[in-house]
């Protein structure tokens, strides 16, 4: 007899894998597409909460606001760190060379739990997204700091020839003596002619470690101009062809308030000069005085600690047997505002009135006098002994039996400063 084999129910088991399939590729395609959904989602809400972290530390909050910030941009883009979603903020210090100065890595990270509906079937109730974004936040940074004109410390910027002009950049005559320790000179002229050190005595000493040089644009100068100037430590040299960063521009300092005068004493501010007398003056409490007229010191002393003179249209001048004893700010800024660090006197570029030190005055002077547009003199039996002083002027010339000693501090000297703004970028 034959035996047929049954297949009833094999159908059934033909139709659950199948439909194990389908769901499968619905859970592929719907689950799939949710969870990808949420994973761009999340990637965004951890850029935009990193970038907004970023901003908080950039605007100088603390740690802790800057990781409320971005968790609370995070919520506002609904992962809001509940039962769903995890956020982690962590906040680091920025590799060396990254930022100009200083700054902080700002990392978010979010992990979201996605949960299925057709997945489930194959055993996959939720899926776990994890994304991670970076954002770094470099510090306003202040970079230069270093003196205008290194190591020169009498620099001249006039540019023109010396044929038939009455000025030479560079002059020292008649009997006087000038030292200078570590610091050299200057002059911006192609004109080698405008370089003349004929007569009184011209020392470039070392102060350790430096020597000061004689630099000039000229690519040479006539042996007679240069029979006064004198290497007594064997360590200087004439640099020729030199090249010049040009005269800065105006420093736009400014002054908001009066100066005000109580009894010889002067606080800082704008002072006019046909107002105040400089005679009347002895001290100048520390700041930034924006003069209108001329200060001409005839007799008497004049003194102030941590002071800047900005000789907005006239000439300062030190003539007869005054006294000055004035340093330059030792702090970036004054209480205008104004980057003054090191600066003590300051002809704007507009101002080419002459600087006067002459007659038998006595200077016991710090920091630098800026008078790019100006002719500076140091003539007479004038005396500035181991001073701290730089000179930038268009023209320079000691005459007369004045003595002068210059001394290179690049710590008391104006340097200038270039500030980089904060800068906000996402990394990853």
């Amino acid at each position: 007899m034959e035996r047929r084999v049954q297949e009833k129910g094999q159908a059934l088991i033909v139709v659950a894998l199948a439909a194990i399939g389908l769901f499968a590729f619905a859970a592929l395609a719907i689950d799939g597409s949710r969870v990808f959904s949420d994973k761009r989602h999340a990637q965004n809400a951890a850029d935009t909460a990193a970038l907004a972290g970023g901003l908080a530390h950039a605007r100088g909050k603390s740690i802790a606001e800057v990781q409320d910030t971005a968790k609370a941009r995070a919520t506002s883009n609904d992962y809001d760190d509940g039962a769903s979603n995890d956020i982690t903020v962590t906040i680091t210090d920025t590799p060396p060379g990254a930022c100009a100065g200083t700054g902080k890595d700002i990392t978010v990270t979010i992990v979201s739990y996605v949960p299925t509906t057709f997945a489930r079937v194959v055993g996959r109730a939720q899926v776990t997204n994890a994304v991670t974004a970076t954002a770094r936040s470099c510090d306003v940074d202040v970079q230069g700091g270093i003196p205008l004109y290194d190591h020169i410390s009498v620099m001249t910027l006039n540019t023109n020839s010396c044929n038939g002009r009455p000025t030479k950049n560079l002059y020292v005559g008649g009997s006087g003596h000038l030292q200078l320790y570590g610091g050299g000179m200057g002059s911006a002229s192609a004109d080698g002619g405008c370089v003349d050190f004929s007569g009184g005595e011209t020392q470039l000493k070392k102060e350790d470690p430096y020597c000061g040089d004689l630099l000039t644009a000229a690519s040479s100068i006539q042996g007679n101009n240069l029979n006064k100037l004198y290497d007594p430590d064997n360590c200087s040299d004439v640099v020729y062809n030199a090249a010049f960063e040009p005269p800065l521009p105006d420093l736009g300092i400014t002054c908001s308030t009066p100066a005000t005068q109580s009894g010889n004493t002067l606080s800082p501010g704008n002072w006019d000069t046909s107002t105040i007398s400089p005679g009347s003056i002895s001290t100048l409490q520390p700041g930034t005085y924006c003069v209108t007229g001329e200060i001409h010191l005839t007799g008497g002393t004049l003194a102030g600690t941590g002071v800047t003179l900005v000789m907005l249209n006239g000439r300062f001048k030190m003539t007869g047997s005054s006294q000055m004893a004035i340093t330059a700010p030792t702090s970036n800024y004054d209480s205008f505002g104004n980057y003054t660090k090191g600066l003590l006197i300051y002809y704007p570029p507009s101002n080419s009135s002459d600087l006067h030190m002459e007659g038998s005055s006595n200077g016991n002077l710090s920091g630098t006098i800026l008078a790019q547009s100006s002719n500076c003199y140091f003539t007479g039996s004038e005396q500035i002994q181991k001073a701290k002083l730089q000179f930038i002027c268009d023209t320079w010339q000691m005459n007369g039996s004045g003595q002068g000693e210059l001394v290179w501090d690049s710590t008391v000297f104006y340097a200038p400063t270039t500030t980089i703004s904060p800068a906000i970028s996402v990394l990853k």
